[in-house]
């Protein structure tokens, strides 16, 4: 069993055998397969056309005309945005397959807009429609059948399907409304309970909004699944095209090594643009959700300030290019500017791990820079200060520190060297060695992926590694927990290279990963760990297991199609999502992203060498 970070959300790989004792908080059921809409690409644009038609004209055919109706289907969803933000949404849905559902859908979407209109209709209506239509984004998802949910699956989050993988229905009667997998992506709770709430439009009793699905069944309710057929415009004045979970599933013969220095240009440039732009110092932004187009808080945590900074002057150490040189200038103004507290902001040298992410992000910056600087050195001796308390040769690490930030402490000790001139050697090789001893080798993975990091500024060049047995086989257990494509179902393909770990409080990958696979990304260009070539030894299937979880991480990334669903599209253009099915950005999981692909191109680099 492997445990990670508190609050982070893995489980074992979901294969088809395995399915059926993965139950609740830490894993799946077994569940019905869920194939591909049969519903014909051309037939499905078709319909997008229809609806299209509908929408430009801000009119529907009368319900009598045979305009209104189109291919029968058991379940239509139409969600027009207008400037990033949903403007109108309507959904049908039913047993049989209906030909009229696709009017009703798009009915109620048109009638929804139109509720929120109060322009007068005079002569210039018109024009003000005709303006409008071409401004608004149209979404349609269509299903061909409603597959009933078992008995089994109604206690369960989700009815056991992934968010977003597939919509929803509900029956009373002979009544029927439907929810779509993107709507259930963005609202980032139980799919289950969303499904539920449905009940709400088909009864007179509020009371039942506090019922679980199966006491709802119970009471003669019958829920419904439906695999969608996904089409969008991902921007004004574009064709529709075939989204998969909001966005597209990334190939895995997308990602190379030209595409993964693309990435990690582009994820920088992410998080340069994520500055404060007011007066105040605040360096970032707090976590930005980009489908209100909000963000949580007009600065981030302290531990996400230095950690994105510290992400930033890894990626801009070569300073080959111009954005490079820009992404390390920009990680010291945010350094500086985490030293120059603003009111309601926490003091970084008062919280331990704030004062080691500082300082290993300061490491990256030239001493003589740092004492030149007031606000720099001003971090430097505050956080160093802070450091020299959080452990001790004979007390071992301070009973404030959570286990889990060991590593991290071990790594900031490491790290000081450079930093002051203190020798602290003993105290990292202590600090380092307490780890392992205090951490079972299957629980390693919640140190990652500072203690490699540590292990590598302590250990350097050809010196014998003696916990290079204990990474490997950490790093043996994360691959043993990476989801597969031939482990996944269709709807679920684009999970594949996700790693899933046990204790957790959802069964399903999210950018919590990034962690371990930012260390396991550095101990491959190490040949301590990772002996051979690139044609031999351990390094070919290493490369495989980390290309297929840098697809993974490629699938968390918002931009193209995806951008569809945001309001704040510019500001979250190539930003690292929480999860597929939650859209929020905080500054670590793009931090995270961008380490772990840099650490991927050095090692890359490292191999060549051999």
């Amino acid at each position: 069993m492997i445990e990670t970070h508190a609050g982070s959300a893995r489980t074992r790989p979901i294969t088809m055998t395995a399915i059926a004792a993965l139950l609740l908080c830490s894993c799946f059921a077994k569940r019905a397969h869920a194939a591909q809409p049969t519903i014909e690409a051309a037939k499905g644009l078709e319909i997008f056309e229809q609806v299209e038609g509908w929408v430009r004209d801000w009119d529907v055919p009368s319900v009598d005309s045979p305009e209104s109706q189109s291919e029968p289907l058991s379940a239509v969803v139409v969600t027009l945005r207008l400037d990033g933000r949903v403007f109108g949404r309507g959904a049908a849905a039913s047993a049989d397959p209906d030909p009229g559902l696709v009017w009703q859908a798009t009915s109620e979407a048109l009638n929804g807009a139109n509720a929120k209109l109060t322009q007068d209709r005079d002569a210039m209506w018109e024009a003000f429609i005709r303006e409008l239509s071409e401004r608004i984004i149209i979404t349609v998802e269509l299903g061909d059948e409603l597959v009933p949910v078992s008995p089994n699956e109604l206690s369960l989050p989700g009815f056991g399907y992934s968010p977003g993988s597939v919509g929803f229905a509900v029956r009373l009667g002979d009544r029927a409304d439907a929810v779509g997998a993107e709507s259930i992506l963005l609202r980032r709770g139980d799919p289950a309970r969303t499904a539920a709430a449905l009940s709400l439009t088909l009864s007179e009793d509020s009371g039942i909004v506090m019922q679980s699905p199966v006491e709802l069944s119970e009471q003669g309710y019958t829920f419904y699944r439906w695999v969608p057929m996904s089409i969008a415009q991902p921007a004004p004045g574009l064709g529709g095209v075939f989204l998969d979970r909001g966005g597209r599933a990334v190939d895995s013969s997308e990602i190379s090594v030209r595409a993964i220095s693309s990435m990690s240009d582009r994820i920088a440039s992410h998080l340069m643009g994520r500055r404060w732009e007011g007066v105040e110092d605040y360096g970032f932004m707090g976590t930005l959700d980009p489908v209100t187009g909000k963000v949580e808080s007009p600065f981030a945590g302290a531990f996400e300030q230095a950690l994105g900074a510290y992400a930033l002057l890894r990626y801009g150490s070569d300073a080959s290019s111009q954005q490079e040189r820009d992404a390390v200038l920009a990680g010291r103004d945010v350094l500086r500017e985490l030293a120059m507290v603003e009111r309601e902001e926490i003091t970084p040298w008062d919280d331990p791990l704030s004062a080691c992410m500082a300082l290993i992000a300061l490491s990256e910056i030239p001493l003589e820079l740092i004492l030149g600087d007031e606000d720099l050195n001003e971090l430097r001796v505050n956080s160093l200060a802070t450091l020299d308390t959080v452990y001790a040769e004979d007390g071992g690490f301070d009973p404030i520190i959570p286990a889990a930030a060991h590593g991290l402490v071990a790594h900031a000790l490491a790290v000081s060297s450079k930093l002051d001139p203190r020798d602290r050697t003993s105290l990292t090789e202590a600090a380092i060695a307490r780890v392992y001893l205090d951490t079972p080798t299957e629980l390693l993975v919640s140190q990652m992926p500072f203690l490699v990091w540590a292990q590598m500024e302590h250990v350097a060049g050809d010196a014998e590694l003696s916990s290079s047995a204990a990474l490997r086989q950490m790093r043996s257990l994360v691959w043993e927990h990476q989801l597969r494509r031939t482990d996944l179902e269709w709807i679920d393909r684009d999970l594949a290279g996700g790693i899933v770990f046990t204790r957790s409080s959802a069964p399903l990958p999210s950018w919590s990963c990034l962690r371990p696979l930012a260390g396991i990304a550095t101990m491959l260009g190490d040949e301590r760990i990772t002996p051979g070539t690139i044609a031999s030894g351990d390094v070919p299937g290493e490369i495989t297991r980390l290309v297929d979880s840098i697809r993974f991480v490629r699938q968390l990334i918002a931009e193209g199609e995806t951008m569809h669903m945001f309001a704040d599209a510019e500001g979250a253009d190539w930003g690292v999502r929480m999860a597929l099915w939650d859209q929020r950005m905080p500054i670590e999981s793009s931090a995270m992203a961008l380490l772990m692909l840099t650490e991927t191109g050095a090692s890359f680099e490292s191999l060549m060498e051999r």
